[in-house]
This record gives structure tokens, sequence and C-alpha cells, in this order.
């Protein structure tokens, strides 16, 4: 598990180092999972679940007072509930968040505040993850959040991940494989690959959806990893948009 990991950590400070974000336009909110979990189910993967992450800054706020009303306010705009949120103050980073689970969905929404020349730069996160079945609900959530935050000149960064597993131990080259095959699927150009002898990550970009991240002058929107699970049960397939923001 550490071994794979290590190559998440590598990949994701290889690409803060070297990419820009260049989000989706504000009409473009068609969630993309849907897409890559047909990719992935044809590829022969089971067992899959979905994670999708959105991100925006909100701008400045100069006091903790301030900074409560503005978490409460996008959590109502959000039809987050209040039933169990969470003040913090650690290192004199604010942080807001709740957690819920509604429709096999579970969701973490977090507001928080980093300090700036005598004010907080707010940025929030919506957080949601769930099985095949509650794909319908994740892209309710999802549309809800990019239209409000459209509404009010916001654009989210959206990361989406989909993870399953093949029932059979496969080798470097298996892998490379289905990835390949995944990639035909999407349409997808291959750009930067990272692979050991239990390992495969291959990073590309596909036309069928817009936001993407620049790699060395190339726009990329597409990683796919595999790897051996620890207790041999299989090899786990993780397909993220525009990068895999979760382990694998």
């Amino acid at each position: 598990m550490g071994k794979w990991f290590g190559w998440l950590a590598l990949a994701l400070l290889f690409v803060m180092g070297v990419v820009c974000w260049m989000p989706a336009q504000a009409t473009e909110a068609k969630p993309v999972a849907a897409q890559l979990i047909g990719a992935l189910e044809d590829s022969g993967a089971l067992g899959i679940t979905i994670q999708v992450r959105a991100r925006t800054a909100l701008g400045q706020v100069h006091r903790p007072e301030e900074f409560k009303e503005l978490a409460k306010k996008w959590a109502e705009q959000l039809e987050i509930p209040f039933s169990h949120t969470e003040f913090s103050r650690k290192n004199n980073i604010l942080v807001y968040h709740t957690a819920y689970t509604q429709d096999g969905v579970h969701v973490r929404y977090e507001v928080t505040g980093v300090p700036k020349n005598g004010s907080f730069d707010t940025y929030l996160v919506l957080q949601m993850s769930g099985s095949r079945q509650s794909l319908l609900y994740i892209e309710q959530i999802q549309e809800t959040f990019a239209n409000a935050l459209s509404k009010a000149n916001f654009i989210p960064q959206i990361s989406t991940c989909i993870r399953g597993m093949y029932n059979v131990k496969m080798g470097v080259d298996q892998q490379e494989g289905r990835i390949l095959s995944i990639f035909q699927a999407l349409q997808a150009k291959e750009l930067e690959r990272l692979q050991d002898e239990t390992v495969v990550s291959i990073s590309g970009y596909s036309r069928m959806w817009e936001p993407s991240l620049m790699l060395n002058g190339q726009k990329m929107n597409l990683q796919v990893a595999t790897h051996r699970d620890s207790s041999d049960a299989g090899t786990w397939i993780t397909v993220g948009t525009p990068i895999i923001t979760a382990e694998y």
C-alpha cells in the first residue's frame, strides 16, 4: 500500500509543479462520471465507486465572524444541512465543515480560511462519494453546486475519480493493456506514464470533455492507474479527470 500511495504522492507533486488549471466555461457543467464508469465497466472492472470533488476560491474576509457567516451562507445556498457542523481554528487557519450521508452518498462540505496580510483567503470544497448506484444523486448535487457558483460568477474546479477492481492478479503488461483500452474508449492520447513492477499510471488528453490542465505545454484531462491488491484479491484500477485525487 505504501508503495502505490508513494506513486500517487510523486505523481501529484510532479503535476503540481508543471501544470496550471484551465477551468471549464461556466456553461460546461455536464458531469463526466458516467463516461468514465462506462469505459471502466467495458474493460471488465467490478465494484465501481465514485468520488467527485469540487473546489473554488470565495475571496477574502477580514474577521472570523465574517468567515462563519460566509460558510453558513454557502451551506444554505447549496442545501447543505446544518445538523452537525464544526468550526475549528488551528495555526490561525479557520475551518468550517460538516458531513452527512443521503441516498447512499457521503457528502463533506468544508470552507477554509487561510490568513493573508491580516485577512483570510477563503476556499470552499464539496466532496461526494458513493457507489455505482448513487451516480444520479451525485450528479444532482454537482449540478446544484455548479449552478449556485455560476450565479455568483465563480467557476469551480471539479475532479472526478472512479475506482473498480479486476478479479485477476495482473502483471504490468496486462495492466497497461487495460489502461490503453480505456484510453481508446475515451478517445484519449497518451502524454505521460509512470510504472514499476506492480503499478502503472498513464496520463493523457481526451476531447470528450473540456476542463483540463496544462502539462508541459499540452492539455491533460485524464489519468488512469492500476496496482495489484496487497492481499492478492485482484487488481485495482482508478480513472480520474483531470487527475486522480484519491488514493490508488
